[in-house]
């Protein structure tokens, strides 16, 4: 993370981090989304470039594996929340959800669409979009080397599919690019990150933005 002031390019103060931001290995308030572009399988198979084809729109991304039965519900709930707010409010083409797998070995097209169902993300809202990096090796150049959201493949004793440790990251950019907040989730304990914190981050941005 940059941690600088935005240089104007930022609407919200930045959040408060008990570490130094530019210490962290993820963009955070201030730092332009980082360049990526993969494809976008439910989209008929074109490709997507982060942040450039979401100019114009505030942008709310994470980082998943579907797989995942602990950290990405959550992580996917908090964008779920938001995604229905966006609809209810009647300005859904204003904000796009932008959901990377990390496990494209697993994450087929057909597997995304069944987390989306069993997720209850309004996929005929036409502004979530899954991006599904082409290897394993993409994936860790994208997700953990550019975006700084680790991951690491474990293989617990009680099961037969390997499973990943991972960052549990959300990241909210404005309509130029650039980020405003970084909420990092923890794996249990308190503050736990809402999807309403979210909504009224995203609320503040989209008045100072008008």
């Amino acid at each position: 993370g940059g941690g600088g002031d935005g240089g104007g390019n930022t609407y919200l103060q930045p959040a408060e981090w008990e570490v130094d931001p530019s210490a962290l290995p993820f963009p955070t308030h201030g730092d332009r989304l980082p360049a990526a572009t993969l494809p976008a399988p439910l989209r008929d198979a074109e490709s997507l470039t982060l942040p450039d084809d979401f100019t114009g729109r505030d942008t709310l991304l994470t980082f998943v594996y579907t797989h995942c039965m602990t950290m990405c519900p959550r992580l996917t709930a908090i964008l779920e929340g938001v995604q229905d707010h966006v609809i209810d409010e009647g300005f859904p083409d204003e904000v796009a959800f932008v959901e990377t797998t990390f496990d494209p070995s697993r994450d087929d097209a057909e597997r995304l669409r069944q987390w989306a169902e069993d997720h209850h993300v309004a996929m005929d809202a036409g502004n979530w979009y899954f991006l599904r990096p082409e290897t394993t090796a993409r994936a860790k150049d994208v997700v953990q080397d550019t975006y700084g959201v680790s991951f690491t493949k474990t293989t617990p004793q009680d099961m037969d599919a390997y499973m990943f440790a991972h960052t549990g990251l959300v990241l909210l950019a404005n309509r130029g690019g650039y980020v405003e907040r970084a909420y990092k989730l923890q794996s249990s304990g308190e503050p736990q990150v809402r999807w309403q914190d979210v909504r009224e981050d995203l609320t503040t941005l989209r008045e100072r933005e008008a």
